[in-house]
Protein backbone atom coordinates (compact mmCIF):
# COMPACT_ATOMS: atom_id res chain seq x y z
CA UNK A 1 0.00 0.00 0.00
CA UNK A 2 2.98 2.10 0.45
CA UNK A 3 4.68 1.84 -2.36
CA UNK A 4 1.39 2.39 -4.11
CA UNK A 5 0.71 5.90 -2.70
CA UNK A 6 4.31 6.48 -3.37
CA UNK A 7 3.73 6.26 -7.25
CA UNK A 8 1.04 8.04 -7.14
CA UNK A 9 1.83 10.83 -5.22
CA UNK A 10 5.07 11.01 -7.51
CA UNK A 11 2.91 10.62 -10.63
CA UNK A 12 1.01 13.54 -9.42
CA UNK A 13 3.39 15.59 -8.34
CA UNK A 14 5.25 15.16 -11.59
CA UNK A 15 2.27 15.42 -14.20
CA UNK A 16 0.89 18.95 -11.91
CA UNK A 17 4.25 20.30 -12.29
CA UNK A 18 4.78 19.23 -15.84
CA UNK A 19 1.13 20.72 -17.34
CA UNK A 20 1.67 23.63 -15.19
CA UNK A 21 5.48 24.86 -16.97
CA UNK A 22 4.05 23.69 -20.28
CA UNK A 23 0.35 25.73 -20.12
CA UNK A 24 2.31 28.90 -18.47
CA UNK A 25 4.80 28.90 -21.15
CA UNK A 26 2.00 27.76 -23.82
CA UNK A 27 -0.28 30.87 -22.76
CA UNK A 28 3.05 33.38 -23.39
CA UNK A 29 4.65 31.95 -26.65
CA UNK A 30 6.21 35.60 -27.64
CA UNK A 31 7.75 35.47 -24.19
CA UNK A 32 8.78 31.94 -24.08
CA UNK A 33 10.70 32.69 -27.10
CA UNK A 34 12.82 35.55 -25.33
CA UNK A 35 13.92 33.22 -22.76
CA UNK A 36 14.65 30.61 -25.36
CA UNK A 37 16.67 33.29 -27.33
CA UNK A 38 18.46 34.68 -24.12
CA UNK A 39 19.64 30.52 -23.19
CA UNK A 40 20.87 30.33 -26.92
CA UNK A 41 23.06 33.37 -26.72
CA UNK A 42 24.21 32.57 -22.77
CA UNK A 43 24.86 28.77 -23.51
CA UNK A 44 25.89 28.56 -27.21
CA UNK A 45 26.73 32.19 -28.19
CA UNK A 46 23.78 32.43 -31.01
CA UNK A 47 20.89 33.55 -32.19
CA UNK A 48 18.09 31.23 -32.99
CA UNK A 49 15.86 34.14 -34.91
CA UNK A 50 12.31 33.54 -35.57
CA UNK A 51 12.89 29.55 -35.11
CA UNK A 52 13.16 30.76 -31.12
CA UNK A 53 9.30 31.02 -31.41
CA UNK A 54 8.55 27.56 -32.89
CA UNK A 55 11.33 26.21 -30.23
CA UNK A 56 9.18 27.45 -27.23
CA UNK A 57 6.42 26.41 -28.60
CA UNK A 58 7.07 22.86 -29.02
CA UNK A 59 8.69 22.86 -25.73
CA UNK A 60 5.97 24.30 -23.71
CA UNK A 61 3.84 20.94 -25.73
CA UNK A 62 6.10 18.44 -25.12
CA UNK A 63 6.01 19.51 -21.40
CA UNK A 64 2.35 19.66 -21.48
CA UNK A 65 1.90 16.71 -23.28
CA UNK A 66 4.23 14.71 -20.96
CA UNK A 67 2.64 16.00 -17.59
CA UNK A 68 -1.08 15.02 -19.00
CA UNK A 69 0.26 11.35 -20.06
CA UNK A 70 1.81 10.90 -16.19
CA UNK A 71 -0.97 11.89 -14.78
CA UNK A 72 -3.44 10.14 -16.97
CA UNK A 73 -1.15 6.93 -17.18
CA UNK A 74 -0.91 7.52 -21.20
CA UNK A 75 2.38 5.64 -22.93
CA UNK A 76 3.99 5.78 -19.52
CA UNK A 77 6.92 4.16 -20.66
CA UNK A 78 7.93 6.07 -23.14
CA UNK A 79 6.74 9.29 -21.11
CA UNK A 80 8.14 9.08 -18.20
CA UNK A 81 11.27 8.22 -19.63
CA UNK A 82 11.07 11.74 -21.45
CA UNK A 83 10.18 13.05 -17.88
CA UNK A 84 12.96 11.80 -16.72
CA UNK A 85 15.52 12.79 -19.87
CA UNK A 86 13.65 16.20 -19.52
CA UNK A 87 14.55 17.03 -15.40
CA UNK A 88 18.12 16.16 -16.52
CA UNK A 89 18.35 18.39 -19.06
CA UNK A 90 17.22 21.15 -16.81
CA UNK A 91 18.61 20.29 -14.01
CA UNK A 92 22.19 20.55 -15.89
CA UNK A 93 21.11 23.57 -17.20
CA UNK A 94 20.20 25.70 -14.12
CA UNK A 95 22.92 24.29 -12.54
CA UNK A 96 25.46 25.81 -15.31
CA UNK A 97 23.01 29.16 -14.60
CA UNK A 98 23.35 28.86 -11.17
CA UNK A 99 27.13 28.71 -11.45
CA UNK A 100 27.98 31.15 -14.14
CA UNK A 101 25.13 33.79 -13.38
CA UNK A 102 24.62 34.10 -17.11
CA UNK A 103 20.80 33.50 -16.98
CA UNK A 104 19.16 35.14 -13.93
CA UNK A 105 15.37 33.84 -13.86
CA UNK A 106 15.00 30.24 -15.55
CA UNK A 107 11.64 31.20 -17.23
CA UNK A 108 10.14 27.80 -16.54
CA UNK A 109 6.88 28.86 -15.29
CA UNK A 110 6.75 31.54 -18.12
CA UNK A 111 5.93 35.55 -15.95
CA UNK A 112 3.86 33.62 -13.13
CA UNK A 113 6.39 31.92 -11.11
CA UNK A 114 10.31 33.93 -11.01
CA UNK A 115 12.70 31.48 -10.39
CA UNK A 116 16.23 32.20 -9.65
CA UNK A 117 19.02 29.65 -10.44
CA UNK A 118 19.77 27.57 -7.27
CA UNK A 119 16.27 27.54 -6.26
CA UNK A 120 15.33 26.53 -9.96
CA UNK A 121 18.46 24.09 -10.19
CA UNK A 122 16.92 22.41 -6.68
CA UNK A 123 13.60 21.99 -7.91
CA UNK A 124 14.41 20.15 -11.14
CA UNK A 125 17.11 17.92 -8.84
CA UNK A 126 14.17 16.75 -6.74
CA UNK A 127 12.24 16.23 -10.12
CA UNK A 128 15.08 14.12 -11.43
CA UNK A 129 14.84 11.77 -8.43
CA UNK A 130 11.05 11.40 -8.71
CA UNK A 131 10.75 10.80 -12.59
CA UNK A 132 13.82 8.41 -11.96
CA UNK A 133 11.47 6.69 -9.10
CA UNK A 134 8.46 6.37 -11.79
CA UNK A 135 10.88 5.14 -14.81
CA UNK A 136 11.86 2.17 -12.72
CA UNK A 137 8.58 1.43 -11.84
CA UNK A 138 7.17 1.59 -15.67
CA UNK A 139 6.71 -1.92 -15.42
CA UNK A 140 3.88 -1.32 -12.88
CA UNK A 141 1.82 1.13 -14.84
CA UNK A 142 -1.18 -0.10 -16.08
CA UNK A 143 -3.35 1.29 -19.29
CA UNK A 144 -6.13 3.57 -19.02
CA UNK A 145 -7.65 2.32 -22.12
CA UNK A 146 -6.69 1.14 -25.57
CA UNK A 147 -4.29 1.86 -27.95
CA UNK A 148 -6.30 3.71 -30.22
CA UNK A 149 -7.86 5.68 -27.35
CA UNK A 150 -4.59 6.34 -25.79
CA UNK A 151 -3.34 7.76 -29.38
CA UNK A 152 -6.71 9.91 -29.44
CA UNK A 153 -5.81 11.41 -26.14
CA UNK A 154 -2.39 12.29 -27.29
CA UNK A 155 -3.45 14.09 -30.44
CA UNK A 156 -6.26 15.85 -28.44
CA UNK A 157 -3.88 17.22 -25.96
CA UNK A 158 -1.13 18.21 -28.20
CA UNK A 159 -4.10 19.97 -30.27
CA UNK A 160 -5.24 22.02 -27.39
CA UNK A 161 -1.66 23.16 -26.25
CA UNK A 162 -0.48 24.43 -29.16
CA UNK A 163 -3.94 25.85 -30.04
CA UNK A 164 -3.61 27.78 -26.89
CA UNK A 165 -0.06 29.17 -27.92
CA UNK A 166 -0.84 30.14 -31.62
CA UNK A 167 -4.00 31.88 -30.52
CA UNK A 168 -1.86 33.56 -27.93
CA UNK A 169 0.83 34.38 -30.33
CA UNK A 170 -1.60 35.92 -32.96
CA UNK A 171 -3.66 37.98 -30.24
CA UNK A 172 -2.37 38.90 -26.78
CA UNK A 173 -1.63 36.10 -23.96
CA UNK A 174 -5.11 35.37 -21.97
CA UNK A 175 -2.73 36.68 -18.91
CA UNK A 176 -0.85 38.90 -18.57
CA UNK A 177 1.85 38.94 -15.77
CA UNK A 178 4.61 40.82 -17.47
CA UNK A 179 6.32 43.76 -16.01
CA UNK A 180 4.51 46.11 -18.09
CA UNK A 181 0.86 44.60 -17.71
CA UNK A 182 -2.30 46.58 -16.73
CA UNK A 183 -2.21 48.94 -13.43
CA UNK A 184 1.70 49.05 -13.78
CA UNK A 185 2.63 52.45 -12.23
CA UNK A 186 6.13 53.04 -14.81
CA UNK A 187 6.72 55.80 -12.39
CA UNK A 188 6.60 53.68 -9.14
CA UNK A 189 10.06 53.02 -7.32
CA UNK A 190 12.02 54.71 -10.00
CA UNK A 191 13.48 51.35 -11.32
CA UNK A 192 15.69 52.87 -14.00
CA UNK A 193 17.92 55.15 -11.14
CA UNK A 194 19.05 51.07 -9.91
CA UNK A 195 19.60 49.68 -13.30
CA UNK A 196 21.67 51.41 -16.09
CA UNK A 197 21.54 49.41 -19.65
CA UNK A 198 23.97 49.21 -22.66
CA UNK A 199 21.65 49.14 -26.08
CA UNK A 200 23.71 47.71 -28.97
CA UNK A 201 22.47 47.27 -32.07
CA UNK A 202 23.74 44.59 -34.29
CA UNK A 203 24.21 44.90 -38.01
CA UNK A 204 26.19 42.75 -40.25
CA UNK A 205 27.95 43.06 -43.76
CA UNK A 206 29.45 40.66 -46.18
CA UNK A 207 29.14 38.12 -43.56
CA UNK A 208 30.69 40.34 -40.73
CA UNK A 209 28.58 41.43 -37.49
CA UNK A 210 29.15 44.28 -35.83
CA UNK A 211 27.35 46.39 -32.84
CA UNK A 212 26.71 50.11 -32.91
CA UNK A 213 25.10 52.95 -30.94
CA UNK A 214 21.69 54.23 -31.36
CA UNK A 215 24.17 57.50 -32.05
CA UNK A 216 26.36 56.12 -34.20
CA UNK A 217 24.54 53.90 -37.04
CA UNK A 218 26.24 53.06 -40.25
CA UNK A 219 25.17 53.40 -43.77
CA UNK A 220 22.21 51.47 -45.39
CA UNK A 221 24.85 48.98 -46.89
CA UNK A 222 25.14 47.37 -43.52
CA UNK A 223 22.08 45.27 -42.59
CA UNK A 224 19.76 45.68 -39.61
CA UNK A 225 20.29 42.23 -37.66
CA UNK A 226 18.49 42.70 -33.79
CA UNK A 227 18.60 45.54 -30.68
CA UNK A 228 20.53 43.95 -27.54
CA UNK A 229 20.17 45.77 -24.11
CA UNK A 230 22.68 44.22 -21.18
CA UNK A 231 22.58 45.59 -17.59
CA UNK A 232 26.34 47.50 -17.13
CA UNK A 233 25.12 48.71 -13.27
CA UNK A 234 22.80 47.27 -11.21
CA UNK A 235 20.74 44.19 -10.91
CA UNK A 236 17.22 43.73 -12.75
CA UNK A 237 16.22 41.49 -9.71
CA UNK A 238 17.14 44.08 -7.79
CA UNK A 239 15.19 46.53 -9.52
CA UNK A 240 12.31 43.99 -9.89
CA UNK A 241 10.33 45.79 -12.42
CA UNK A 242 12.03 46.66 -15.85
CA UNK A 243 12.74 49.89 -16.41
CA UNK A 244 11.07 51.62 -19.27
CA UNK A 245 12.91 54.49 -20.95
CA UNK A 246 11.94 56.07 -24.24
CA UNK A 247 14.28 58.08 -26.86
CA UNK A 248 13.88 60.13 -29.24
CA UNK A 249 15.85 59.86 -33.12
CA UNK A 250 18.98 62.05 -30.95
CA UNK A 251 18.97 59.51 -28.48
CA UNK A 252 17.96 61.62 -25.24
CA UNK A 253 15.88 60.73 -22.53
CA UNK A 254 11.81 61.91 -23.47
CA UNK A 255 10.30 59.66 -20.93
CA UNK A 256 8.87 62.12 -18.45
CA UNK A 257 8.19 64.27 -21.24
CA UNK A 258 5.83 61.74 -23.29
CA UNK A 259 4.16 60.09 -19.70
CA UNK A 260 3.55 63.00 -17.99
CA UNK A 261 0.85 64.46 -20.57
CA UNK A 262 -2.20 65.52 -19.75
CA UNK A 263 -3.91 63.84 -22.62
CA UNK A 264 -4.43 59.80 -22.55
CA UNK A 265 -1.21 58.40 -24.50
CA UNK A 266 -1.75 55.53 -26.88
CA UNK A 267 1.28 53.45 -28.30
CA UNK A 268 1.57 51.64 -31.31
CA UNK A 269 4.32 48.87 -30.72
CA UNK A 270 6.82 48.01 -33.35
CA UNK A 271 9.51 45.70 -32.96
CA UNK A 272 9.76 43.18 -36.55
CA UNK A 273 9.34 45.26 -39.67
CA UNK A 274 8.67 42.26 -41.76
CA UNK A 275 5.71 41.85 -39.74
CA UNK A 276 4.11 45.17 -40.40
CA UNK A 277 0.97 44.90 -42.94
CA UNK A 278 -0.25 47.93 -44.97
CA UNK A 279 -3.47 46.97 -43.28
CA UNK A 280 -1.61 47.64 -39.45
CA UNK A 281 0.20 51.00 -41.72
CA UNK A 282 -3.61 52.10 -42.62
CA UNK A 283 -5.04 51.55 -38.75
CA UNK A 284 -2.56 53.33 -37.34
CA UNK A 285 -2.67 56.42 -39.92
CA UNK A 286 -6.56 56.88 -39.36
CA UNK A 287 -6.23 56.33 -35.48
CA UNK A 288 -3.41 59.33 -35.62
CA UNK A 289 -5.84 61.24 -37.47
CA UNK A 290 -8.71 60.32 -35.59
CA UNK A 291 -6.93 61.53 -32.47
CA UNK A 292 -5.18 64.45 -33.75
CA UNK A 293 -8.18 66.00 -35.46
CA UNK A 294 -11.35 64.62 -33.81
CA UNK A 295 -13.41 65.12 -31.03
CA UNK A 296 -11.38 63.04 -28.43
CA UNK A 297 -7.55 63.66 -28.45
CA UNK A 298 -4.53 61.98 -27.24
CA UNK A 299 -1.34 61.36 -27.64
CA UNK A 300 -0.13 58.90 -30.04
CA UNK A 301 3.52 57.20 -31.01
CA UNK A 302 4.86 54.40 -32.82
CA UNK A 303 7.17 52.98 -29.69
CA UNK A 304 10.13 51.19 -31.97
CA UNK A 305 12.84 48.69 -31.27
CA UNK A 306 14.39 49.00 -34.51
CA UNK A 307 16.91 51.72 -35.47
CA UNK A 308 15.68 55.00 -37.11
CA UNK A 309 16.45 53.79 -40.94
CA UNK A 310 14.38 51.03 -40.34
CA UNK A 311 11.68 52.67 -38.67
CA UNK A 312 11.40 55.33 -41.20
CA UNK A 313 11.09 52.68 -43.85
CA UNK A 314 8.39 50.73 -42.68
CA UNK A 315 6.42 53.91 -41.92
CA UNK A 316 7.13 55.51 -45.46
CA UNK A 317 3.28 53.95 -47.06
CA UNK A 318 1.65 56.39 -44.55
CA UNK A 319 4.29 59.48 -45.58
CA UNK A 320 3.23 58.72 -49.46
CA UNK A 321 -0.24 58.32 -48.46
CA UNK A 322 -0.49 62.08 -46.75
CA UNK A 323 1.62 63.42 -49.57
CA UNK A 324 -0.92 61.89 -52.16
CA UNK A 325 -3.64 63.68 -50.02
CA UNK A 326 -1.84 67.09 -50.78
CA UNK A 327 -1.72 67.76 -47.33
CA UNK A 328 0.91 71.23 -47.34
CA UNK A 329 4.23 70.62 -45.05
CA UNK A 330 3.35 67.25 -43.99
CA UNK A 331 6.35 65.02 -44.30
CA UNK A 332 9.69 66.74 -45.14
CA UNK A 333 12.69 64.79 -46.49
CA UNK A 334 14.55 64.56 -43.30
CA UNK A 335 11.92 62.55 -42.02
CA UNK A 336 11.11 64.27 -38.64
CA UNK A 337 8.15 63.05 -36.74
CA UNK A 338 6.29 66.27 -37.54
CA UNK A 339 4.92 65.42 -40.76
CA UNK A 340 2.96 62.43 -39.68
CA UNK A 341 -0.14 62.18 -37.06
CA UNK A 342 2.02 60.72 -34.31
CA UNK A 343 5.26 60.93 -32.91
CA UNK A 344 7.95 58.46 -32.66
CA UNK A 345 9.97 57.17 -30.06
CA UNK A 346 12.52 54.18 -29.27
CA UNK A 347 13.49 51.61 -26.78
CA UNK A 348 15.41 48.38 -26.44
CA UNK A 349 13.55 45.31 -28.26
CA UNK A 350 13.28 43.22 -24.98
CA UNK A 351 11.20 46.12 -23.08
CA UNK A 352 9.10 46.76 -26.66
CA UNK A 353 8.24 43.20 -27.30
CA UNK A 354 7.55 42.84 -23.27
CA UNK A 355 5.36 46.07 -23.49
CA UNK A 356 2.78 44.72 -25.93
CA UNK A 357 3.42 41.12 -27.28
CA UNK A 358 1.74 41.86 -30.50
CA UNK A 359 3.22 43.67 -33.37
CA UNK A 360 1.85 46.88 -34.11
CA UNK A 361 -0.37 46.34 -30.92
CA UNK A 362 -1.83 49.30 -29.05
CA UNK A 363 -1.43 49.81 -25.04
CA UNK A 364 -2.83 53.13 -23.73
CA UNK A 365 -0.95 54.79 -20.91
CA UNK A 366 -2.52 57.36 -18.46
CA UNK A 367 -0.60 59.50 -16.51
CA UNK A 368 2.24 56.78 -16.93
CA UNK A 369 -0.07 54.11 -15.88
CA UNK A 370 -1.34 51.32 -18.07
CA UNK A 371 -4.38 51.11 -18.33
CA UNK A 372 -5.49 48.42 -20.95
CA UNK A 373 -3.99 46.77 -24.24
CA UNK A 374 -4.84 45.29 -27.57
CA UNK A 375 -3.20 42.89 -30.80
CA UNK A 376 -2.46 44.34 -34.00
CA UNK A 377 -6.04 42.83 -35.23
CA UNK A 378 -8.25 43.95 -32.39
CA UNK A 379 -7.76 47.41 -32.03
CA UNK A 380 -9.87 50.00 -33.80
CA UNK A 381 -10.28 53.74 -33.25
CA UNK A 382 -14.30 53.16 -31.61
CA UNK A 383 -12.58 50.51 -29.13
CA UNK A 384 -9.56 53.08 -28.22
CA UNK A 385 -12.12 56.09 -27.90
CA UNK A 386 -14.05 54.19 -25.96
CA UNK A 387 -11.20 52.95 -23.50
CA UNK A 388 -9.67 56.70 -22.97
CA UNK A 389 -13.48 57.81 -22.26
CA UNK A 390 -13.91 55.96 -19.60
CA UNK A 391 -12.48 55.54 -15.54
CA UNK A 392 -8.65 54.54 -15.88
CA UNK A 393 -9.32 53.26 -12.56
CA UNK A 394 -12.13 51.12 -13.16
CA UNK A 395 -10.31 49.74 -16.70
CA UNK A 396 -6.98 48.64 -14.55
CA UNK A 397 -8.29 47.74 -11.42
CA UNK A 398 -7.77 44.05 -9.99
CA UNK A 399 -5.81 43.35 -13.79
CA UNK A 400 -3.12 41.50 -11.73
CA UNK A 401 -5.43 39.47 -9.87
CA UNK A 402 -7.90 38.49 -12.71
CA UNK A 403 -4.90 37.17 -14.52
CA UNK A 404 -3.38 35.30 -11.69
CA UNK A 405 -7.11 33.77 -10.95
CA UNK A 406 -7.88 32.99 -14.84
CA UNK A 407 -4.39 31.22 -15.35
CA UNK A 408 -5.36 29.21 -11.26
CA UNK A 409 -8.95 28.78 -12.54
CA UNK A 410 -7.71 27.10 -16.26
CA UNK A 411 -4.87 24.77 -14.66
CA UNK A 412 -7.35 23.24 -11.96
CA UNK A 413 -10.23 22.35 -14.84
CA UNK A 414 -7.21 21.44 -17.33
CA UNK A 415 -5.90 18.60 -14.58
CA UNK A 416 -8.98 17.88 -12.90
CA UNK A 417 -10.61 17.09 -16.22
CA UNK A 418 -7.97 15.17 -16.74
CA UNK A 419 -8.32 12.91 -13.63
CA UNK A 420 -11.80 13.12 -14.02
CA UNK A 421 -11.49 11.14 -17.75
CA UNK A 422 -8.64 9.02 -16.52
CA UNK A 423 -10.95 7.53 -13.67
CA UNK A 424 -13.96 6.98 -16.19
CA UNK A 425 -12.08 5.10 -18.69
CA UNK A 426 -10.09 3.12 -16.59
CA UNK A 427 -13.27 1.69 -14.96
CA UNK A 428 -14.49 1.56 -18.73
CA UNK A 429 -11.59 -0.29 -19.51
CA UNK A 430 -11.29 -2.46 -16.61
CA UNK A 431 -14.88 -3.54 -17.43
CA UNK A 432 -14.41 -4.10 -20.88
CA UNK A 433 -11.07 -6.41 -20.57
CA UNK A 434 -13.17 -8.30 -17.77
CA UNK A 435 -15.84 -8.76 -20.16
CA UNK A 436 -13.39 -9.69 -23.07
CA UNK A 437 -11.40 -12.50 -20.43
CA UNK A 438 -14.98 -14.31 -19.81
CA UNK A 439 -15.99 -14.02 -23.14
CA UNK A 440 -12.68 -16.20 -24.15
CA UNK A 441 -12.64 -18.21 -21.40
CA UNK A 442 -16.31 -19.42 -21.86
CA UNK A 443 -15.12 -20.08 -25.92
CA UNK A 444 -12.36 -21.99 -24.46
Amino acid sequence: MFWKLLRKAARYLVGIVFIASGFLKGVDPVGTSLKVKEYFHAFLGMDPGHWALWLGIALCAVEFLTGVCILKVIKFRFFSLIALLMSLFFAGVTLYSAITGKVEDCGCFGDVIHLEPWPSFYKNVVLVVLTAYLYSQRHRARPIAGNFWQWAFMLGYALFIVGVAVYSMRELPPADLTDFRPGRDLFKGDSTALVKYKTEIIYSKDGVRKSFSLNHLPDSTWKYEETISTVVEGSERVARQMPFILKNTFGDDVTPTVLKSESPVIFISFYDASGITHDDLGKLKNLGDSLNYGRHRADVYVLSAMTEDETVKSLQPIADAIENEAISDVFSSSYTQRSLPFGIVYSDFKSVITFNRSNGGATYVNRGIIVKKWSATKYSNGKIISAITKNPYLLTRGSEGHSRLFLIISLAVIIGMALIIRLIFKALYKTVKGTVDVLEDMGE
